[in-house]
């Protein structure tokens, strides 16, 4: 790699910015740095989770709600979130067999000089999409609510 990027230094910039006192954890197996904190989302709580790969220059952010897709509603939910996809360009949101449903972005930091305001730019849009459609998704994942019923009321707000 061509430009060695400190993501150590980066991301306690971006928790000094956030003015939060989380500690970072460095794997000594695959050098990764990494952040996991609790967050507030809509009033719920959530979980933050950067990781930064020096090696290959690649940051990943994910944020978990702490509400659990409906085992019977899983289909329907992927179904509402590649409506989302269609309507908000910023990262994806992804459910999985377990229930568990997340919000993810990658970048690719490989030739720049990333600060700890670049980490909150690429959380922030992450932050904004969990609770724009926070509501939405808790429907579908939670009651009768079906993909197509959601997404009608969203674009009706829209």
């Amino acid at each position: 790699m061509s430009n060695n990027i400190n993501f150590q230094e980066v991301l306690n910039e971006f928790l000094k910015l956030r003015e939060w006192t989380d500690e970072l954890n460095v794997d000594p197996e695959t050098s990764i740095i990494s952040l996991n904190t609790e967050i507030q989302i809509e009033g719920q709580d959530g979980r933050l989770i950067i990781e930064a790969n020096p090696e290959s220059q690649i940051v990943d952010v994910f944020i978990y709600y702490s509400i659990m897709c409906r085992e019977n509603k899983i289909n329907e939910l992927a179904l509402l979130m590649n409506q989302i996809h269609h309507r908000w360009a910023f990262g994806r949101f992804e459910v999985y067999e377990s229930g568990h449903i997340r919000w993810r972005q990658r970048y690719d930091f490989e030739g720049t000089k990333p600060t700890g305001l670049s980490i909150d730019r690429i959380v922030q849009p992450g932050w904004d999409a969990v609770g724009k459609f926070f509501d939405l998704i808790a429907a579908v994942a939670l009651t009768k609510t079906t993909a197509l019923q959601a997404i009608e009321e969203y674009d009706g707000q829209s």
